[in-house]
């Protein structure tokens, strides 16, 4: 059963009449006629009855004009469904967030002042097969790489937090092992950030004595302002510090401690993720030079 078809036995169906809904279709009468004998034919039943020079709906025929009418009224919405999810796909970014998530939240809020059309899927997950962006600290599973638009690395120092009332807080500068007996305030292995400065910290002779650690970046920044201890802290991908007259930032001479940040772009892309990757590439790059 074609569409045409259904939307010429609905015509008639509300019209009562053979040659009225011929006219409201533009098409010939006799055209009509054979079209819903036709249907009658297919179905095997009777939809209409002949009264005077009108037509009545058998039951079977009431039966179908219902149906038809879900029918057509899905059919003609289709175009602005269609229409609205064309729309959605052109303004949707689809970023997977695994490094660097707090500035990025801060860019998306941003780039949404100037772009409010803008629809943002932010997510966190390892190994997500489809999205738009990625931002990592490791290269990209191999399975993605060949859907790789576009590739930035960028350089992120990595200092050492100390309390601004810490003797530590007069230097400018520090080597790692100098704090080998303090306490730390780490956020928990179970995020990137965590492994490499257990990596940094073994490499300067010492295993950290860490006494509170956490998944909230928030609680971790909260503990760093109150002086309960030290901590790692990047310098531009955990957004602004807060407390500037609770914490001190030192440069860690020895080792060199920093770690790349690396996005990338991928295929297919819609429009409004190319346009707020550059975006968000531009804002990272300025404020990592501007530290």
């Amino acid at each position: 059963m074609e569409i045409t078809t259904l939307r010429y036995f609905y015509e008639a169906a509300k019209q009562e009449h053979i040659t009225k809904a011929a006219e409201v279709l533009n098409i010939a009468q006799p055209a009509l006629t054979k079209t819903i004998k036709a249907l009658e034919e297919e179905l095997g039943v009777k939809l209409f009855y002949k009264v005077g020079r009108g037509v009545v709906l058998s039951e079977y025929g009431a039966f179908l004009k219902e149906k038809a009418e879900q029918i057509l009224r899905e059919a003609d919405s289709l175009p602005i469904e269609m229409e609205k999810l064309i729309d959605a796909k052109k303004n949707s970014v689809d970023i997977n967030v695994l490094a660097a998530s707090t500035i990025t939240t801060k860019i998306i809020i941003d780039f949404k002042r100037d772009h409010p059309n803008a629809i943002f899927k932010m997510t966190q997950q390892e190994n997500k097969k489809r999205n738009d962006i990625l931002i990592s600290t490791n290269t990209a599973q191999s399975d993605l790489m060949p859907r790789v638009k576009r590739k930035d690395i960028m350089e992120e120092k990595i200092y050492l937090a100390v309390p601004s009332h810490s003797v530590f807080a007069q230097k400018e500068e520090i080597d790692l092992k100098d704090v080998a007996g303090c306490d730390f305030i780490c956020l928990s292995g179970s995020r990137r950030f965590r492994p490499l400065c257990d990596a940094y910290c073994s490499f300067a002779g010492f295993k950290p004595h860490v006494i509170f650690e956490s998944d909230s970046l928030i609680a971790v920044k909260n503990l760093i302002a109150a002086g309960v201890g030290v901590a790692f802290w990047p310098e531009f991908s955990w957004g602004e510090m807060e407390h500037t007259n609770n914490i001190k930032l030192l440069r860690i001479k020895d080792p060199d401690c920093k770690r790349e940040i690396i996005t990338y772009l991928l295929e297919e892309s819609s429009e409004t993720s190319e346009a707020f990757y550059a975006y968000l590439i531009d804002r990272l790059k300025n404020k990592g030079s501007s530290l």
